[in-house]
């Protein structure tokens, strides 16, 4: 089959858009030509643009569309319907109990000069000689003292914590620190935080091993300080806080004590460093160490971050980020998002949001979760719906978000085991399309019509939009 020539692509092009998109830029033709970089036969793409344009097929990843006069582009996406999990892929792992056995060394003598043993006498006069090799290193150095975020709760139990933090029910048992390290470093935790929850005086205290750190997030904060008071120590890197929440509400970001220390040397950082006996920032360290003294001094809290005992410990399904107060943008996608806001009735705009996010559910494959399915039921009857920390649905996209930072913190270190890129689009595409749900839920109406709006993925979103506000 022949290309068109140059002149032929063109005419074609220009007809195409005077008919559909006369109000688009056509002044040298490449305002309308997404990622064109030159390398390209000008006579090819030329005629694969026109191809695009008068059968509305792919160009570049991207389909041609002609909305209100003007050409627009949409992105071509597919989402997998069978999503690999990390987590179900966990849950049939088993947790390592111990530590792996030290490699026996063999015992050396005292003495240099009796290092080569004596000869045996089957090797009297065979005039065999032997050369033994003897391994000798630097002295390992002492790992420096365990500083970990560590949240206290007045009048709470350590089941109480963990329950509060999310503890995942079938991890729950018994670990000492040693344990809960191997443990949270294997594929059973699937990058999941572990805590460890203990009791001391009037307090109980919960303690991270691994996994994202958790007591600095004002949801976090707001769950473990409900009916009680929380004070909260935690190190990142060079900063070491103390801070505090009463009753469900953190505490004014004035009456937060903190320290900045600058770093020293040049060695790579990482949690793993302070093991192998690197401090870069010994002034923050320094910090921990008078912090716990406030905590005893000003709370009675007498606290060893270095005890080696078991504790009550889980792995935690981290809680729902607080969703922002904001404005809704008055463009999204190229849409006028205010302009349908001002001149449609909230009723009508409000079912309409709602037909839009059953189709995003739809397309994303998040009503394949029963939950969610309920959910919307309610929605479409009018019925209200609860979405708090602990209940089903939101317990739901709580997995969801563990399953994204499961799937990419795995890709992201090398070695994807299970999981791909592809189904991490797809874990991705659920839980934004979980979040446009919890917009839908607990947010003004135009904020969740751009949440949704936002994440569909059909290109012809424009026109189901169009039908699901006449009731089509």
């Amino acid at each position: 089959m022949s290309i068109s020539t140059v002149e032929e692509s063109w005419a074609r092009i220009d007809a195409w858009l005077t008919r559909h998109a006369p109000l688009t830029d056509r002044e040298d033709g490449l305002p309308i030509i997404p990622g064109i970089d030159g390398s390209s036969s000008p006579r090819r793409v030329l005629a694969d643009l026109a191809d695009a344009l008068e059968g509305g097929l792919p160009f570049l990843g991207r389909i041609p569309l002609a909305v209100a006069g003007k050409l627009l582009w949409e992105e071509e996406r597919t989402v997998s319907a069978d999503p690999v999990s990390a987590l179900s892929h966990a849950d049939r792992l088993a947790e390592p109990e111990s530590d792996p056995p030290f490699p026996r060394r063999p015992v050396l003598p005292q003495h240099a000069e009796s290092a080569a043993p004596a000869p045996t006498h089957g090797d009297a006069g065979s005039g065999t000689q032997r050369l033994l090799f003897v391994r000798t290193g630097r002295r390992s150095p002492e790992p420096l003292p365990d500083q970990p975020d560590v949240a206290f709760a007045a009048g709470l139990t350590p089941g109480d914590m963990l329950r509060r933090l999310g503890a995942v029910p079938a991890t729950v048992r018994p670990r000492d620190r040693r344990q809960a390290r191997r443990a949270v470093e294997s594929a059973w935790a699937a990058h999941r935080p572990l805590v460890r929850a203990g009791a001391v005086g009037g307090w109980a205290y919960a303690t991270i091993e691994g996994g994202a750190a958790q007591f600095a997030r004002p949801e976090v904060l707001r769950a473990l300080s409900a009916g009680t008071r929380v004070v909260v120590l935690t190190r990142r890197g060079p900063e070491v806080a103390l801070t505090f929440a009463e009753d469900g509400v953190p505490g004014p970001e004035e009456d937060a004590r903190r320290v900045m220390s600058p770093r020293e040397g040049n060695h790579a950082g990482g949690p793993w460093a302070r093991r192998l006996g690197v401090d870069l920032w010994p002034g923050s360290t320094a910090a921990y160490t008078r912090f716990l003294a406030v905590l005893e001094g000003e709370f009675g809290i007498v606290y060893d971050p270095e005890g080696r005992e078991e504790l009550t410990s889980a792995l935690v399904l981290p809680l729902l980020d607080d969703l922002p107060e904001r404005e809704p943008e008055a463009c999204v996608r190229d849409f006028d998002l205010a302009g349908l806001v001002e001149r449609t009735p909230p009723r009508r705009l409000r079912t309409a949001v709602a037909a839009q996010l059953a189709r995003l559910a739809a397309e994303t494959h998040l009503d394949t979760h029963p939950e969610v399915t309920e959910a919307l039921d309610r929605i479409q009857r009018g019925l209200p719906v609860d979405c708090d920390q602990d209940d089903p649905l939101a317990l739901r996209i709580r997995a969801l978000a563990a399953e994204v930072h499961a799937t990419r913190t795995t890709l992201s270190g090398g070695d994807g085991g299970p999981v791909s890129e592809d189904d991490l689009t797809a874990w991705v595409a659920r839980s934004d399309a979980a979040d446009a749900l919890r917009a839908f839920l607990r947010l003004p109406l135009p904020v969740a019509a751009e949440a949704v709006l936002q994440r569909r993925i059909s290109v012809h979103w424009r026109d189901e939009l169009a039908a699901d506000l006449r009731g089509t």
